[in-house]
């Protein structure tokens, strides 16, 4: 099916029938999403399955607006709800941003994004109540359909229903995202969202924080790969953020993601997709996140922490340590007592069985010639790490 600018009203009556909700709030996301619906036409979705992979992804987005809006017109009074020193975890996709996440989420003096709240932003609900929750049973729903049907790519990247996610999923909302330009063939967007500032939907996923955490006054623990390359974004609208930044040899970390995001793109597909062509975009993107986000620690170093993968594995309290000295973070003992349990529960040869090909690495290696340098990521890495 072509025409995907001529749904630009069908979309939206959709969401408005899976969530029940009418209000998708400021208008200044049509023009972003204009343009992903123009160059989705310039590029068609082959096939039923892609078109409804697509339909999803941009519908998911829009259900997410009108979820969220009705919870800032119920709770005005999340504009004052403040967000100060959140502590960010950013880096190329496959560097340990996610198993450090999870590390850090231990501590209770945190909160984090949810993984079901992700997808239908609201005033975080006590615990107790979540199991209840039609949407949190939803959410539970869908990860076990998914682990069902693709186990490989839920051993490469998982997360429960009630566990901290990234911050992806919600800063769509705003059509100004990578979230799209990773899960949709759509080379013209994503020439314009490379192009694009990203200020706007951070200005935009900081209210979205403001709500889920309204009454809860402990800081923010969020993680994005892609806040690398939208690092400058991101400091404008949180500029008291914490950064933590993770590093693995490129080569490895591309070869991971093209294995975890071919898998989403050909299941999506239904079968074989270019990879090559997947590989070139990655490859090229996040040479220009690493660039971008040297850029930034070169101009606010004490900003920053950097972190190699292999550090995580092999000494997660020391990593945790390491940060907490640096940000002048306090550990309680109740915290230090939760890292050794999460480490005990996790060895380093133990979080994933996750498999992937090597890439060609010559390319790989060009691309990232400054950024392997500067954090000298061909250091043999231990056994086991």
């Amino acid at each position: 099916m072509s025409g995907w600018r001529k749904r630009f009203d069908a979309l939206h009556e959709a969401a408005v029938a899976a969530t029940g909700h009418e209000d998708f709030g400021d208008t200044g996301y049509h023009a972003p999403m204009r343009v992903l619906l123009d160059a989705i036409d310039a590029n068609p979705p082959q096939g039923a399955a892609v078109e409804a992979a697509v339909a999803g992804t941009i519908g998911g987005a829009l259900a997410g607006r009108l979820v969220t809006q009705a919870g800032w017109n119920a709770h005005p009074d999340h504009a004052a709800e403040p967000v100060a020193r959140p502590l960010i975890v950013i880096g190329l996709p496959r560097t340990g941003t996610t198993a450090l996440h999870q590390l850090l989420s231990q501590d209770p003096q945190f909160q984090g994004f949810e993984r079901w709240l992700t997808a239908n932003p609201m005033v975080r609900p006590p615990r107790d109540t979540w199991d209840a929750h039609p949407l949190f049973q939803a959410t539970q729903a869908r990860i076990a359909a998914m682990r069902a049907r693709a186990p490989a790519i839920m051993a490469a990247h998982s997360a429960e229903a009630d566990e901290v996610d990234e911050c992806l999923m919600p800063m769509a909302q705003s059509f100004i995202c990578n979230w799209f330009a990773s899960n949709i063939d759509a080379p013209a967007y994503d020439a314009w969202f490379r192009a694009a500032d990203e200020t706007p939907s951070f200005l935009r996923y900081k209210r979205v924080l403001q709500l889920v955490g309204l009454g809860d006054a402990r800081p923010w623990l969020l993680k994005n790969p892609s806040h690398a390359f939208g690092i400058d974004a991101l400091l404008a609208a949180f500029p008291d953020a914490c950064i933590v930044q993770t590093h693995r040899d490129p080569a490895a970390s591309i070869a991971s993601l093209m294995s975890l995001l071919g898998g989403i793109r050909e299941l999506m597909a239904g079968g074989p997709i270019d990879r090559a062509a997947l590989l070139a975009r990655e490859s090229s993107f996040w040479a220009e996140a690493a660039r971008r986000s040297m850029a930034a620690a070169d101009r606010d170093p004490a900003r920053f922490v950097h972190v190699r993968q292999e550090d995580i594995r092999a000494d997660p309290l020391g990593v945790v340590t390491r940060i907490y000295g640096h940000f002048g973070i306090a550990m309680s003992a109740e915290a230090e007592r939760r890292y050794a349990a999460w480490a005990a529960a996790n060895p380093p040869d133990g979080r994933s069985s996750h498999s992937y090909r090597a890439v060609d690495r010559g390319p790989v290696d060009d691309l990232f010639a400054d950024y392997i340098a500067r954090f000298d990521l061909k250091r043999p890495v231990p056994a086991g790490a």
